[in-house]
């Protein structure tokens, strides 16, 4: 498989870097790490990588200040914004929107509250007052709690922008305010980076693209309202939040472009930002001018530039089909026309631009949580279509929003899945993903399905799939060994936001790593799914599990620092680890037999595992490191 890897990884990089414009070799010497000056003077005379720098490095005071690391921050934003007797001219505006989308979000509509929360919204809300960190009596403290004393209601908003839910921790909170606020109605919030579902079912379900939304729409009708000042901090605020949930998909296009033009530049200087980064140290020169320069510009190409979903698709295509198929392999959305709908074709379409300018597609893409999705849509074909369309795929079955049928109705997904990618850098994984996606039993169903409709044929029932499964070994065995990871992780209350699974890998979090992922930030590269600066994964091997707790390639001073504090507790790992050209770093490794065991058996092991005496030794010096050095970094 290794082997097997590396060959689809040095073919793609051939097709890659074929059309290299770059006309001689980049030319290192190995003891100064130093490269030909004329790679630096071609690579800032590219004007798209000129133009990319503008938008990289535009000027924005909260990502100066780091805001987008630190949830506090964002606490404290919130609470500014929603407070309607703040400074920024907005009275309750703001306030109002969020419990308007309350009511917008489709999860909220069995809250037991929903009928109450609008009701709110027929008084006004300026008798607000906005409160942050309120200590329990449990000593845990609220992150922003909202009274209305005229209104006798009270809003409790919980904030998890990076870390989770410990445990019974919404239940504490809603219960204390329910004791401290006796007659007073309790709206309790969960605002989470993608609706992640509450534990405690009486929270109503708020996200951040719902916050960025609202503000959104502030600029929009407030621009001629607000002090200059106030209206620069909310569109800073807002471009902080776009370009974590709607990263500018013209820049990521311009960042692989340059990425392949200039591969070998841009991995030398990426490299050399990495071990330099906050020493102290100048040298004069070009060379080091331009490094100072665009540091951030490299960074983000790096990021960005190597990325594989276009190539994983092509090689999913040359797996998945032997005649012609339509497809694109689009570097962020690629996407293909099954060749059971090529009879879609024989139905008119009103917007011509539409993906292939046909009425279906099927395109994958990556989640913010780090997953790879495949959905499938029915586009702008003629309402007579549509609707017949629609209606004979719920006579089979699926389910559709009323606003689907209507005449105005653009654009309605029939089927999104998700599976879990735990190596965006592995082609293999990858391909193995997208092929389960397209292969479930759901989806192969919903094609054959829709093949009947468009040929007018009567709709087929399940009975007549039966897809072929294709494992590197057997699947039944991998479904048991996913099944007891996944049991296991309900029976430690770690919830579902916190592990991932995959045919090849499962790992999880705990609340401690979010804690040091707050204070010491993401990871300089993607890393994994969660990106922090360590996580517990395992390796699904045919006879054994590998288990492994690793430090990620966080930001190099403040990794070392890591290290060195790590070090003095007295946990081992290899003297490389204290060097700034480390990036990953495992302080625990273990490999166990599970040759023959059964689902409880192998819960049982995952369980030892993590109990091993080494490893929980390990975890409180990792407390005590946060306790001492980690918690009080800025």
């Amino acid at each position: 498989m290794r082997k097997q890897f590396i060959q689809s990884k040095d073919a793609v990089n051939a097709k890659m870097y074929k059309n290299e414009r770059t006309p001689y070799r980049l030319m290192i010497e190995t003891e100064q790490n130093k490269m030909d000056i004329r790679d630096l003077f071609e690579l800032e005379n590219d004007t798209v990588f000129q133009q990319l720098n503008q938008h990289v490095n535009s000027f924005n005071v909260l990502k100066i200040l780091k805001l987008e690391n630190h949830e506090i921050r964002h606490s404290n934003i919130l609470s500014w914004l929603l407070n309607p007797k703040e400074n920024h001219s907005l009275r309750d505006y703001f306030l109002r929107k969020v419990v308007e989308h309350l009511i917008l979000i489709d999860e909220n509509s069995s809250n037991p509250q929903y009928e109450k929360v609008s009701e709110v919204l027929n008084y006004s809300l300026m008798d607000s007052h906005v409160y942050r960190e309120v200590k329990t009596n449990m000593n845990r403290f609220i992150d922003l709690l909202i009274v209305n004393e005229q209104l006798k209601t009270v809003f409790l908003i919980e904030n998890k922008l990076y870390s989770t839910e410990s445990e019974n921790q919404l239940d504490d909170y809603l219960d204390y305010i329910q004791h401290s606020f006796e007659e007073y109605t309790v709206i309790p919030i969960y605002l989470t980076l993608d609706g992640e579902e509450p534990s405690n079912s009486q929270y109503f379900i708020l996200t951040y693209e719902r916050i960025e939304s609202i503000l959104n729409t502030v600029l929009m009708l407030y621009k001629d309202q607000l002090n200059d000042n106030v209206h620069k901090f909310i569109e800073d605020y807002d471009q902080v939040l776009k370009e974590r949930f709607y990263p500018n998909q013209n820049q990521i296009l311009q960042a692989i472009d340059i990425y392949r033009n200039h591969k070998q530049t841009i991995d030398v200087l990426f490299e050399e930002t990495s071990t330099s980064y906050k020493e102290l140290k100048f040298e004069s020169g070009y060379h080091f001018e331009f490094i100072t320069k665009y540091k951030n510009t490299i960074n983000y190409i790096f990021k960005h530039g190597q990325n594989i979903l276009a190539y994983s698709f092509e090689n999913f295509i040359n797996q998945q089909f032997n005649d012609e198929v339509l497809y694109k392999a689009h570097p962020t959305l690629p996407y293909l026309l099954p060749p059971e709908w090529e009879a879609i074709s024989n139905i008119h379409i009103k917007d011509p631009y539409y993906w292939f300018g046909k009425g279906l597609v099927v395109w994958f893409e990556q989640t913010k949580d780090s997953r790879l999705r495949m959905i499938a849509e029915i586009g702008p074909i003629e309402y007579s279509a549509r609707l017949s369309i629609i209606e004979q795929l719920e006579g089979v079955g699926l389910s559709f929003k009323k606003s689907s049928k209507l005449e105005k109705a653009k654009y309605t997904r029939f089927f999104s899945k998700k599976i879990d990618v735990n190596k965006w850098d592995d082609m293999d994984e990858l391909v193995q993903a997208m092929s389960e996606l397209y292969n479930s039993s759901e989806f192969t169903l919903i094609r054959i399905q829709m093949a009947a409709i468009l040929n007018g044929w009567l709709p087929v029932t399940d009975e007549k799939i039966n897809p072929e499964v294709k494992d590197n070994f057997n699947q039944s065995w991998i479904s048991q060994i996913q099944n007891a990871f996944k049991r296991w992780m309900e029976a430690k209350n770690i919830p579902e936001s916190n592990y991932r699974v995959s045919s090849k890998h499962l790992s999880f979090k705990i609340p401690l790593f979010d804690l040091y992922k707050e204070k010491l930030g993401e990871t300089r590269e993607n890393w994994w799914w969660d990106n922090g600066p360590m996580l517990f994964w395992m390796e699904i091997r045919p006879d054994t599990l590998y288990f492994t707790l690793e430090i990620g390639p966080i930001e190099v001073d403040k990794r070392v620092l890591l290290m060195e504090n790590l070090q003095e507790q007295g946990i081992k790992f290899r003297k490389t680890g204290l060097t700034q050209e480390a990036k990953y770093n495992r302080i625990h490794t273990e490999t166990v037999s599970i040759q023959g065991l059964n689902e409880a058996e192998l819960q049982n092991t995952s369980d030892n595992l993590y109990n091993n005496k080494n490893l929980q030794e390990i975890l409180q010096k990792l407390k005590v490191v946060y306790d001492e050095m980690v918690s009080k970094l800025d």
